[in-house]
């Protein structure tokens, strides 16, 4: 399981590290030393509970616990494509409403041109 990259969730951030239990259900520690962006630079947004991340299984200790590598925070993305879904059916709805009126007031200005009763 060396070198493998895996998502999962914090579960617990300790002054030493932080505990991420994996999607497959293993837990790992992120050494604090390991929290950092690739480039070596510490991190904008840190790390808390409950935040998804992508890591690097880095092996087992001598108690069998996995060392883990901070890759990056992982996005939520059912809630982000649930939200574009949303926005895109509002702005159907404030098309086809716009649209509907629109029509309304030519076909009024069309009949007021004619000569006929609105």
């Amino acid at each position: 399981m060396g070198n493998t990259e895996a998502t999962g969730r914090v579960i617990k951030v300790m002054p030493y590290g932080a505990f991420v239990k994996l999607d497959e259900g293993k837990v790992g520690l992120i050494h604090v030393s390991q929290l950092t962006e690739l480039d070596g630079t510490a991190l904008d947004d840190p790390i808390k509970e409950g935040d998804r991340v992508l890591v690097k299984v880095n092996g087992k200790d001598k108690s069998g616990k996995l060392n883990l590598i901070f890759i990056r925070k992982v996005s939520e993305q059912p809630k982000k494509e649930e939200q574009k879904k949303t926005d895109f059916e509002h702005l159907l709805k404030k098309f086809l409403k716009e649209s509907q009126e629109s029509l309304v007031a030519q076909k009024r200005r069309i009949k007021r041109h004619r000569g006929e009763a609105a």
